[in-house]
């Protein structure tokens, strides 16, 4: 019987995307400057999405439901997740090129730039 165990090497590691940070997102809403309700939208989303921060297609993300959810109006859900989109937080399909008329298009939370961190180049690194 062979007990080897796959390793992953350096450069599979770096191909692979990085894992979404529910956490990091949430934190990413609540520094924000968006309205109570979209942040209330977000962390409905963020209830519904799997682990990887995507909600499929014709999921929960209905405006209905998710207005049923946060206790707002489908007006209000629908004005919501398009400021959550210009927000960087969330990123879905462009309406106009979504073929599924019938079908509410996915969702997957995204970190918006600003929100990402970055470490600082380490003096004697720098160009200069």
């Amino acid at each position: 019987m062979d007990t080897t165990v796959p390793v992953p090497t350096p450069a599979t590691i770096t191909l692979q995307p990085p894992a979404f940070d529910r956490f990091r997102w949430e934190e990413a809403v609540f520094t924000s400057e968006l309205h109570f309700n979209a942040r209330i939208v977000a962390l409905v989303l963020a209830h519904c999405a799997d682990a990887a921060g995507h909600l499929p297609p014709d999921g929960p993300q209905r405006a209905q439901r998710i207005a049923q959810r946060a206790r707002i109006t489908p007006r209000q859900a629908r004005i919501s997740l398009h400021l959550l989109e210009m927000a960087g937080l969330i990123s879905r399909p462009d309406i106009h090129t979504w073929t599924h008329q019938d079908v509410v298009r996915p969702v997957t939370l995204t970190m918006p730039r600003q929100a990402t961190h970055t470490q600082p180049t380490p003096p004697g690194e720098a160009e200069g």
